[in-house]
């Protein structure tokens, strides 16, 4: 499974649990991308919820996503599987350059 490197931006809520956050994804164009999902989903934090690093500046997070295609330096990735992170205008697929995915 892929993981798409985030940026986390901003603590949505953080009054339940999972604590929601909006995180940040840039594609190859410099298109930004925005997310809004649950820290597990986002940060996959080994600690949560005792130790959220996603409260902290300058936080990075990960969308498990599938390859579906390549190019030399760029791949279009598909964050809808396995845990449906959806962006905030309802894509799921993401041209990015290939050193912000981790196979």
């Amino acid at each position: 499974m892929a993981e798409a490197a985030v940026k986390v931006i901003e603590v949505i809520d953080d009054t339940g649990y999972p604590m929601m956050i909006k995180c940040e994804l840039t594609d190859c164009r410099g298109i930004r991308h925005h997310f809004i999902d649950k820290v597990p989903v986002i940060c996959q934090c080994e600690r949560y919820p005792s130790d959220v690093p996603c409260l902290k500046k300058d936080c990075t997070g990960a969308i498990r996503c599938s390859i579906v295609e390549e190019s030399d330096e760029t791949y279009i990735i598909d964050t809808e599987f396995p845990d449906d992170v959806e962006s905030l205008n309802n894509e799921y697929r993401f041209e990015v350059w290939k050193e912000q995915v981790k196979l």
